[in-house]
C-alpha cells in the first residue's frame, strides 16, 4: 500500500534542508511514497522545495512576535487561516503521517493533524528548540532531537529520541575533486566560502568588505592570486554589498544565495559561517574545516553550543560576533590558508562528528508512529 506524507519546515534553510533530507530518506525506503510539502509563498521553502523536485502547496502562516500588539493579532489570524487550509488539505490528501521540522509554518499543519488524529512527528535541529516546536510538541506522537539535553525543553508525554540532524545524502557522497569539476574550479585554487545563513549576516558581510582596505590581506592575495573568496550575502543585503564591493574593487564573488551550497561547501578549503545546526552538521558530513561566528541573538544562545561541538573536536575555530572585524578576518584567513596541513586535520576531525544514520533513525521513529 502506497503511503502519503505531508511535511512542513520553513522560513530558513535550517528548517527546510532537514525536511528535504527526511523526504529523501522516505523515498529511499519507500520509492512509491507520495510526498507533499506545505509552506508560505514568501518563505524560502517556496523556491527550495520545487527545486528539489517535490510538490509544494502554499498555506498561510506568520511568525508570532514576542510582544502583544497588532502584529501578534495578525499572526494569530494567519495561523487560524493556515490551520483551516491544512484541515482541508489533510482531509483531501489523507496522509499516513505529517512531519514538521520547525518554523512557524509547522504550527498550522501540526495543529490540524492533531485535530484529525493523524500521526505527527517533529524534528528539532538546535540545542534550544524553536517556539513552534516547543508549543506543538504536546500534539505529536514522536519528537526527534539533535543534541543531548534538548529533551528538557519539551513538555510532552511522547517519546523523545536523540537522532542527530538529518543531512541530505549528497553531502556524504560529494568530494572536493568532484565538486570542483562540476563548478569548473581549478584544483590548485584556494577557495574560501563565507556564508551567513539563508538570510545573510551583516557582520560577516562587513568584515569581508573591509578586506578591500586591509593592507595585509591585499599583500597576501597579490602574492597569491590563487585565492578565491565567495560570499553568500543574503537577499536583504545583496544589493548594498555588491555595490560596495564594486566601488572598492574587492576581489570577491558575491551571490545572493547559493542554491547549490552543497557543491561550494564540498569544493571549498575553508568555510566561514554562522553556527546554525544544519550548517554544522553539513560541515561534518563533508569533512570541512571551518571558522564559526555564532549569531549572538539566537534563542538560548544555541549557535554557540552548536559551534562548541566542532571546536572541542578540533574541527573549527570560533569567534564572537562583536570581534568579527576585517582585521581579525584577514589574520585568520592568512593563518589558515598558509597551513594546508592544519586545514586537512580540521576537516578530518569534522568528519568524525558526522551522523550518516540520522535520517534513517528518524524514519524508524516515523514507522513507529504509523504502526
Amino acid at each position: 500500500m502506497t503511503r502519503k506524507y505531508i511535511l512542513a519546515g520553513g522560513g530558513t534553510s535550517g528548517h527546510i534542508n532537514p525536511a528535504l533530507a527526511i523526504a529523501d530518506e522516505i523515498k529511499h525506503k519507500e520509492p512509491d511514497a507520495e510526498i507533499l510539502f506545505c509552506g508560505t509563498a514568501r518563505g524560502l521553502e517556496s523556491e527550495m522545495i520545487p527545486r528539489a523536485g517535490y510538490a509544494f502547496k502554499e498555506i498561510r502562516a506568520k511568525g508570532l512576535p514576542s510582544r502583544p500588539g497588532k502584529e501578534a493579532i495578525k499572526a494569530i489570524l494567519e495561523m487560524v487561516a493556515g490551520r483551516r487550509q491544512c484541515l482541508e488539505l489533510i482531509k483531501n490528501y489523507k496522509p499516513d503521517a505529517v512531519i514538521g521540522t520547525g518554523g512557524y509554518v509547522c504550527s498550522p499543519l501540526i495543529s490540524a493533524a492533531a485535530r484529525l488524529k493523524v500521526p505527527a512527528l517533529l524534528h528539532e535541529q538546535n540545542a534550544y528548540p524553536g517556539r513552534s516546536n516547543r508549543v506543538m510538541a504536546g500534539r505529536c506522537q514522536s519528537i526527534c532531537i539533535s543534541f543531548p539535553g534538548t529533551e528538557k525543553y519539551f513538555r510532552t508525554s511522547a517519546p523523545i529520541v536523540l537522532t542527530g540532524n538529518p543531512v541530505r545524502e549528497i553531502f556524504f557522497e560529494l568530494n572536493r575533486k568532484q565538486a570542483r569539476q562540476e563548478l569548473n574550479i581549478d584544483e590548485h585554487q584556494k577557495l574560501v566560502l563565507i556564508m551567513g545563513g539563508s538570510l545573510g549576516a551583516a557582520r560577516l558581510n562587513n568584515a569581508v568588505l573591509g578586506l578591500a582596505d586591509n593592507a595585509k590581506w591585499q599583500s597576501f592575495t597579490n602574492g597569491n592570486n590563487q585565492v578565491k573568496l565567495l560570499l553568500a550575502a543574503g537577499k536583504q543585503h545583496y544589493t548594498a554589498v555588491s555595490k560596495s564591493a564594486e566601488a572598492s574593487s574587492l576581489a570577491c564573488d558575491i551571490r545572493e544565495y547559493l542554491f547549490d551550497a552543497h557543491l561550494w561547501m564540498a569544493a571549498s578549503d575553508l568555510v566561514i559561517a554562522r553556527a546554525g545546526a544544519m550548517t554544522c552538521s553539513e560541515l561534518a558530513a563533508l569533512g570541512r574545516a571551518s571558522v564559526l561566528v555564532p549569531y549572538p541573538y539566537a534563542a538560548g544562545d544555541h549557535q554557540t553550543y552548536n559551534a562548541g561541538v566542532l571546536v572541542d573536536a578540533g574541527a573549527a575555530i570560533m569567534q564572537s560576533d562583536d570581534k568579527c572585524s576585517s582585521e581579525w578576518l584577514s589574520e585568520t584567513l592568512i593563518m589558515m590558508l598558509s597551513d594546508p596541513d592544519k586545514l586537512s586535520r580540521m576537516g578530518q576531525a569534522a568528519k568524525q562528528l558526522a551522523k550518516p544514520q540520522a535520517a534513517g533513525d528518524i524514519y524508524a521513529c516515523l514507522e513507529g508512529i504509523i504502526k
